[in-house]
């Protein structure tokens, strides 16, 4: 028997879906919404969650159950209701904002792409837990206020700005990016983190998953331990 109470890919999608929460009940992003709404499927979002982590199925079964579909679904119709276009055309973007849509869009990308996450293993692997993808470093710059601090822009699946201490990244190369928990650094919201050394466009496609012998295994797991400690 599995056990999907422990496993890290639910456990992050636990995260994701408190952190989500903390923003709805405060109201991080400033918007005209049915709130009330809002707020029943989170809670809906916590009850499928609930019954897929005490569920006891391999994960490639979980992967296609009711109530991992439901959560696929339930994302979707949230990020139309906080994080779509014409939802925020006119939204003032101060640093709070800024912050609470990132880790909305964080928080919606976990829920709706566990099912992909659950296929990658029957096996408890932390390195299964988030998404990784191949992404082109477009632009570097050097963060004034800190010490060996850049922030960049990169293109994976989607756009991303990346803090980073790794002083030799430059623009073109093409990495493995782990996308984490949004952070900020000196006014800079951090989404991901580089997880590889430079990559050769035959082994890196941009928006791919790349193989688990070309990440840094280590720096991602440390990473998922932070969220959601070790298990």
């Amino acid at each position: 028997m599995f056990d999907s109470r422990r496993d890290y890919r639910v456990l992050v999608a636990e995260h994701a879906l408190k952190l989500l929460e903390n923003i709805v009940g405060r109201r991080g992003i400033p918007i005209v919404v049915d709130w009330r709404r809002v707020e029943r499927l989170v809670k809906d979002a916590f009850s499928a969650l609930k019954k897929a982590k005490y569920s006891f199925m391999p994960p490639s079964m979980l992967a296609s159950s009711e109530e991992v579909e439901k959560l696929r679904s339930i994302a979707e119709e949230l990020a139309r209701m906080l994080v779509s276009k014409e939802r925020l055309a006119g939204v003032k973007l101060d640093a709070k904002t800024r912050l609470a849509l990132a880790e909305t869009r964080y928080a919606l990308r976990v829920l709706y792409g566990l099912p992909y996450r659950l296929r990658l293993g029957d096996d408890n692997n932390p390195l299964y837990a988030v998404d990784i993808e191949c992404v082109e470093v477009l632009s570097v710059s050097k963060i004034p206020k800190a010490e060996n601090l850049y922030v960049t822009r990169a293109r994976g699946l989607l756009g991303y700005t990346i803090v980073t201490n790794i002083l030799d990244v430059k623009r073109g190369e093409l990495r493995a990016a782990a996308i984490l928990p949004p952070r900020e650094f000196y006014g800079e919201i951090s989404e991901a983190m580089y997880c590889s050394k430079p990559l050769s466009p035959e082994k890196c496609s941009p928006g791919r998953r790349p193989q688990p012998s070309l990440i840094d295994i280590g720096a991602v797991e440390g990473a998922v331990y932070s969220i959601v400690g070790k298990q």
